[in-house]
């Protein structure tokens, strides 16, 4: 029966759920207030970025160009197509667009992002005219242009200009702060690399909009990517290029510059690859083939490539000679053609011997036995820190990457590592550079023009000023004089006139006659692994230098002979084609 106890469980019940239903509204209306007033701001972006797609564009590289502006690197446009996924169905799309340029899509099509998908990756510009006079046809189709590396001079620059690829995982992993992502292109070698972040450009975005069902809407806004600077180098297009020709089927270096501010206006190496191969990308099969070529092809020889330096070192023998007071200009070492030491006989490269000869004579002449008696008078260490001071076995610090140092071996070095001590043999070898000394090119180049400035030292470099993107210069590069070499001026005069005489009267008479005055030295290096490396070195005019010169052929002989030639052929297209720099 229903009673009063009864009902009093009713109506307790019913204000238990009524103040259950309060205390439901209460928290429903303050979380209501909380998502729309509180954070009503944060879900408002969160919505605008599922209905707002947001697409980066490639940046655009700034270009390279040699001293005259003539263009080393530049980016190019090519064209793609892309499909933003919308109210008509992929099929339906190829079947027009195939239409429209008359030949047939290759699917299945890469999907770039979510919701977008590359047609055609590279469209001609015949084929762009076409689409774009039909887009009414095509809707949530667009031609998209994007940057594609040129290196209009190949192989001649391919290792001081470098060249660009995909961005690997370490290099992203380094630079992601930076706003790098996976598809981005970066230097890898050369002027790219070193330069990378003056090179690199701005991105660009295309803004879409989609619907809840993820479907294209429309491209809602789109800014371009463009490039911030560009650079200018001191390297010389038709030097380099000539210089690279110079060289035929031998592999070898040739660099040349202004001793007196560094530039340098050629820097060859060879063999050498075709960049443009590189940036666009090789199979697995090509790069091993590349890599695994026993001519080296990627080595930048100039920087990284080590070798014994000849007779080029006896210019070092000579300079710590006369500033020990060990020679002059009136003592003469008398060279039968060899010379015996501890029952061990040491042969010059003339049989029967230079007879007394003077240090400039010597430099001239290139009498090993000369500087064999020089070298065991000096000792090691001496020769070592002569050489030290001359600049060899140092980083030159040029703007290029990957640059290696020499080797100078040392007593020290021999019973550490050998496990045997410094026999005179050992220096006597060292005194004609051969034995362990190793150098690479540019160290050579750098004793060479520290002789013909007289000991002032600048630091080689190929960047001469920056572009901004309007080409107006917003930086120059000025001379940097790293080291002050002090001799007396007597030695200074002895090393220049035994360099002319070099080519007056010596080993480098093959560039006698040129129409200005040369001072130079050969270099003749064994290898163990064939014929001999020829080295060829100096700079002109003599008296009131311009212009430092190294060449350098592997396998090529006696100095004398082929780096000497091929010097006497760059040489004269110097004075024809640049000669009022030379001052001729």
């Amino acid at each position: 029966m229903w009673n009063d106890e009864i009902q009093e469980r009713v109506n307790q019940r019913i204000t238990y759920l009524s103040r259950l239903f309060l205390i439901i509204l209460i928290l429903l209306s303050f979380r209501f207030w909380y998502l729309s007033v509180l954070q009503g701001d944060w879900y408002k972006q969160k919505s605008e970025q599922n209905r707002v797609r947001i697409f980066s564009l490639p940046p655009i590289r700034g270009s390279i160009y040699d001293r005259n502006n003539q263009v080393l690197a530049e980016d190019v446009p090519r064209f793609r197509l892309i499909f933003e996924k919308g109210g008509v169905e992929v099929e339906e799309i190829e079947k027009r667009v195939e239409r429209i340029l008359g030949r047939e899509l290759s699917p299945p099509f890469p999907e770039r992002a979510v919701g977008e998908i590359i047609l055609v990756d590279q469209l001609s510009m015949e084929e762009v005219v076409k689409i774009e006079e039909a887009q009414n046809e095509l809707p949530g189709v667009i031609v998209e242009s994007y940057p594609v590396r040129h290196y209009p001079c190949g192989e001649p620059f391919a290792h001081a200009v470098g060249y660009v690829g995909k961005i690997n995982a370490e290099e992203f992993k380094m630079l992601r702060s930076e706003g790098y992502e996976m598809e981005d292109r970066i230097g890898k070698t050369g002027v790219e690399l070193e330069y990378e972040s003056l090179l690199r450009g701005e991105k660009g975005y295309r803004r879409i909009e989609v619907n809840a069902l993820g479907k294209v809407v429309g491209v809602l806004d789109y800014r371009p990517p463009y490039f911030k600077n560009s650079v200018v180098l001191t390297l010389d297009r038709e030097l380099q290029e000539y210089s690279y020709d110079l060289l035929s089927n031998k592999n070898g270096v040739i660099i040349v510059g202004d001793p007196y501010t560094g530039e340098l206006f050629a820097l060859v190496s060879k063999p050498s690859f075709d960049p443009q191969l590189l940036s666009w990308g090789m199979s697995a099969e090509e790069w091993n083939t590349l890599s695994q070529n026993k001519d080296r092809p990627l080595t930048n020889r100039p920087l990284q490539a080590l070798y014994p330096p000849g007779s080029l070192f006896k210019l070092v023998i000579a300079t710590g000679a006369l500033e020990e007071g060990l020679t002059g200009r009136n003592r003469k070492i008398f060279c039968p053609g060899f010379l015996d030491y501890n029952e061990w006989r040491y042969p010059c490269w003339r049989r029967g011997g230079h007879g007394s000869v003077g240090i400039e004579e010597a430099i001239a002449q290139s009498c090993n036995v000369t500087f064999y008696t020089l070298g065991l008078e000096l000792g090691p260490d001496k020769i070592i820190n002569w050489a030290n001071k001359l600049g060899v076995g140092q980083p030159s610090g040029i703007d290029l990457p990957g640059e290696k140092n020499g080797f100078l071996p040392t007593p020290e070095w021999k019973k550490r590592q050998l496990k045997e001590m410094w026999y005179p043999g050992d220096t006597i070898n060292l005194s004609i550079g051969q034995g362990y000394l190793l150098v690479t090119p540019l160290e050579m180049y750098r004793v060479v023009s520290s002789i013909a400035t007289r000991g002032e030292v600048y630091k080689p470099h190929v960047l001469k000023k920056v572009l901004n993107s309007k080409r107006e210069v917003v930086r120059e590069v000025a001379p940097v004089l790293q080291d002050r070499i002090e001799l007396r001026n007597e030695t200074w005069e002895s090393l220049i006139r035994g360099m002319e005489k070099v080519v007056n009267s010596g080993t480098g008479r093959v560039c006698r006659g040129l129409p200005v005055k040369l001072a130079a030295k050969t270099g003749t290096a064994q290898n163990p692994q064939g014929e001999d490396h020829s080295w060829f070195s100096g700079f002109f005019p003599s008296s009131h230098p311009q212009v430092a010169f190294l060449v350098l052929i592997e396998h090529g002989g006696d100095g004398s002979g082929e780096a000497a030639q091929t010097a006497r052929k760059l040489i004269e297209w110097w004075e024809e084609n640049r000669g009022g720099k030379s001052g001729k």
